[in-house]
């Protein structure tokens, strides 16, 4: 099964990616630069469309880890941040 992971160069991607390869699949991390763990890695920006959006096309699971990192929780701004959503 080919499985795309945005954001898949972070702390979680880099322990997913390399757990969905062994298990026989093929992972594509999408990254803006990090290491896929052992996958192979495409940059992209999340922004504009590029080489990477072939890689979506024809996936049989996409796993979207890009976002904010799971390293701010409990931070000031985070804090505030999840107050401010309710």
């Amino acid at each position: 099964m080919k499985v795309v992971i945005p954001g898949g160069g972070g702390r979680l991607g880099r322990v997913l990616a390399p757990a969905l390869t062994a298990s026989g699949h093929d992972v594509v991390v999408l990254s803006r630069g990090a290491s896929g763990g052992g996958a192979r890695t495409v940059r992209w920006d999340g922004r504009t469309l590029g080489p990477w959006a072939a890689e979506v096309d024809g996936a049989d699971a996409v796993v979207n880890l890009a976002g904010r990192t799971v390293d701010c929780r409990g931070s000031t701004s985070a804090t505030s941040s999840a107050r401010s959503c309710g």
